[in-house]
């Protein structure tokens, strides 16, 4: 399998951290893919792009990595964005598994999108996917198995300590965003809190939430009294 670095300005021993995090996916379950594209970030939507891509961008959303079916004339790829990967994440941990951590969760992620593709399921060959949020979570919950595994290392579990203190950091700046009523602020942090940490619900509520605050500040001020 090809790893190729498209990026600007590649942090420092991302190759590396991508190879790694291969190793703990299964082999069989990579079958078919022949690219890994590693990109700064995720291009602007256009009017040809899906609703999805559309929709992230509005909400200022992450998106870390993307799968792409192959046919006649390329290569079926996984395309990891580096700059949504490393978001939030100091840059004298980028040396240790803090980012392998996030990247691994990515391209099992998007490895399952692939098994869905070309078998039609994850785990069981009963598994029906209703709507894009459906194949959505079970993908999560294959990369969650996947980095779920790298647990048996002690320098992961460190790994996963260091991003879940990142992630309240965060969340406490965010707080504090909050009280301030900087709400454009408050919501890059919750959603960085929420983006270094899935378990963290409630940061992804408070984005939400600063997000409709913020918008409610706008209409506001654009509108006084």
């Amino acid at each position: 399998m090809l790893v190729k670095n498209d990026c600007s300005n590649s942090p420092c021993g991302l190759i590396g951290q991508v190879r790694r995090s291969l190793s703990w996916i299964d082999p069989l379950d990579l079958d078919g893919i022949g690219l890994i594209l590693l990109m700064d970030e995720i291009e602007e939507p256009d009017d040809t792009a899906p609703d999805w891509h559309k929709k992230a961008k509005a909400n200022e959303v992450c998106v870390s990595g993307q799968y792409f079916r192959g046919d006649g004339n390329s290569l079926t790829q996984i395309v990891l964005y580096v700059r949504a990967l490393y978001r939030g994440i100091p840059s004298f941990y980028r040396l240790t598994t803090v980012p392998g951590l996030s990247i691994c969760y990515t391209l099992a992620h998007e490895v399952g999108h692939h098994l869905i593709a070309k078998r039609g399921y994850i785990f069981e060959a009963t598994e029906i996917f209703r709507n894009a949020e459906t194949e959505e979570e079970f993908c999560n919950r294959y990369a969650f198995r996947v980095t779920e595994r790298m647990m048996i290392r002690w320098y992961h579990r460190l790994g996963m300590w260091a991003l879940r203190d990142l992630s309240g950091w965060y969340y406490a700046f965010g707080c504090d965003d909050w009280k301030s009523k900087s709400f454009k602020k408050a919501a890059e942090n919750f959603y960085t809190s929420f983006h270094l940490d899935r378990n963290r619900e409630e940061a992804l509520y408070w984005y939400w939430r600063a997000k409709e605050e913020g918008h409610a500040e706008q209409v506001r001020r654009a509108n006084p009294p």
